[in-house]
C-alpha cells in the first residue's frame, strides 16, 4: 500500500501543471495554444503529456469568463 501512495504521489507531482500566468492569454500564449492545437489535430502521437497539459490549461483560461451566467435554476444548490 504504502508503495501505491508513493507512486501515485509521484505521478501527481509530474503530471500536473501548475497554472500560469494571468486570467486573459497574451498574443503569445494565443499563438502557442493556436500551434499546439495544430499540431495535435495533425499528428497527436508527436506531442508530448507536458505540451498536452500546457494545451489544456491554455484552453481552460481561453474559456474563462465565456460560459452562461449562473441563474436561479441552474444554482449548484438545487442539485
Amino acid at each position: 500500500m504504502k508503495i501505491r501512495v508513493r507512486i501515485n504521489t509521484i505521478a501527481l507531482r509530474i503530471m500536473t501543471l501548475s497554472r500560469t500566468g494571468t486570467e486573459y492569454l497574451t498574443t503569445e500564449e494565443w499563438n502557442e495554444l493556436n500551434a499546439l492545437r495544430e499540431a495535435i489535430n495533425y499528428s497527436p502521437h508527436t506531442v508530448s503529456p507536458e505540451k498536452m497539459e500546457k494545451f489544456t490549461e491554455l484552453m481552460v483560461r481561453s474559456l474563462e469568463g465565456k460560459g452562461d451566467p449562473v441563474s436561479v435554476q441552474t444554482k449548484p444548490t438545487n442539485y
